[in-house]
Parts: structure tokens; C-alpha cells; sequence
């Protein structure tokens, strides 16, 4: 299973279209398609309703929208994270020092 598979999962649903859908992803419509295909391969089970278009999200490709929805919201919060540890860790720290004064 590959990430992309859930984002061209995702796409499908927001846009209820596979053309509108690829082109959103930035891939063709036969690519999206077949990724689609093997998502369900791999899972087992059919998560798409469609002939020579889409009819929506069988009820277990709604539980599948569910995980993919969590899973790149993961993802997401991960790479924030990591950007904010990076920006911490790559940071600079300048610290002043005043000399101590002498007492007569």
C-alpha cells in the first residue's frame, strides 16, 4: 500500500469524479484508477461503486476513507513536527556577556 493510493482515495471522494480527481493529483486518470484497483487488491475488498464512472464508496470503502483520512492526517502532523525540530535544531543562539565589576 502506498500513501498516493490514499490521497487518489481522497481525491476520488471530494471530487466524485476520476478525471477531476487525477487531474487534482496531478496524475493521469488511468493511473489513479489503477491505484485505486490495487488498493482494493491488496485489501481485499471492493471500495469503489463504479462502471465507466464513479457511484460512490462501497460501505467498507467508507471505513478505508475513514483510515486514510487519519492516516495522511498522521502523516501531516509528522512532517509538522519535523519542520519545527529542524527549525529548533537549526537554529543559532547568541548570548552576551557582560564583565563582572571590580569592587575597590
Amino acid at each position: 500500500m502506498f500513501l498516493r493510493q490514499l490521497t487518489y482515495l481522497l481525491a476520488l471522494d471530494r471530487f466524485h469524479h476520476f478525471s477531476r480527481a487525477a487531474e487534482a493529483c496531478g496524475v493521469s486518470q488511468p493511473a489513479l484508477s489503477a491505484g485505486i484497483r490495487q488498493l482494493e487488491a491488496e485489501l481485499g475488498i471492493t471500495i469503489i461503486q463504479r462502471n465507466r464512472r464513479f457511484f460512490g464508496l462501497t460501505a467498507e470503502g467508507e471505513r478505508v476513507l475513514a483510515w486514510a483520512r487519519q492516516t495522511l492526517a498522521a502523516l501531516d502532523g509528522l512532517r509538522q513536527e519535523a519542520a519545527l525540530a529542524q527549525d529548533v535544531a537549526g537554529g543559532s543562539l547568541a548570548i552576551g556577556v557582560i564583565p563582572a565589576a571590580r569592587a575597590c
